[in-house]
């Protein structure tokens, strides 16, 4: 998987929350990992600004999961254009095919 950091300014993924930061490991199989992770001091929302075609997904069969890992998230599934929900000091590891 090729990284972008929230950091960079062509990062295929980035969120309308300045407070709540993505990175993106793009995969040449049209799959990507996002990291989201929040610095605000409340539970926020925010909203996946996304690159589709820097990432070669269609965005009308876009799932968007988060996976089960034990001590850090439950399993979840979110629509890539609706809003998710982040506790305080806390992120999501989201999974985008």
């Amino acid at each position: 998987a090729h990284m972008f950091g929230y950091w960079v300014p062509d990062c295929p993924v980035k969120t309308n929350h300045p407070e709540v930061l993505a990175t993106a490991y793009v995969r040449k199989d049209g799959k990507t990992l996002i990291a989201l992770a929040s610095w605000a001091n409340t539970e926020v929302k925010c909203h996946l600004i996304i690159d589709w075609n820097a990432l070669g997904i269609v965005a009308e069969n876009a799932k968007l999961t988060a996976p089960s890992i034990p001590a850090f998230q439950d399993e979840a599934y979110f629509d890539p254009k609706a809003f998710i929900p982040i506790s305080v000091a806390r992120g999501w590891l989201l999974l985008l095919a």
